[in-house]
């Protein structure tokens, strides 16, 4: 938890913009084996699987420098890593990403509400 409602939310918005960043990435760089077959499609996914791998290095690297870019970095990594033992069409794809979206989405959503309630509450106290 941090100490105020106001640094919750900004982190909330700042793990959005990165979920959103890390969702676009991760598309982009899936739709690279989409015509790959046989050998080829096997050195592309574990070229994947490295690229995912060094997003999550660098994700960890900046974790306190930028936390949009920590989120976006996690988020295009574990996107790839799930799409790559299971392959599927572009609409699973597009619902994993659409699914991570929500749930930060969700995220931001409670902290306003909740920002509101403690406005509410602040405003209800009696003055002493």
């Amino acid at each position: 938890m941090k100490p105020s409602l106001e640094q919750a939310t900004l982190v909330a918005v700042q793990r959005l913009a990165g979920a959103v960043i890390g969702a676009v990435t991760a598309s982009l760089v899936l739709l690279v084996p989409a015509s790959e077959h046989g050998l080829k499609l096997f050195s592309v996914l574990r070229g994947l699987e490295i690229i995912a791998l060094i997003l999550l290095m660098h994700g960890v690297a900046v974790r306190f420098w930028n936390y949009a870019l920590y989120s976006a970095a996690i988020a295009a990594g574990v996107l790839i890593l799930l799409d790559l033992p299971q392959p599927s069409n572009y609409s699973a794809e597009g619902y994993r990403v659409l699914w991570t979206l929500c749930g930060v989405g969700f995220a931001v959503v409670v902290m306003l509400l909740a920002g509101l309630f403690a406005k509410r509450g602040a405003a209800e106290q009696p003055a002493a």
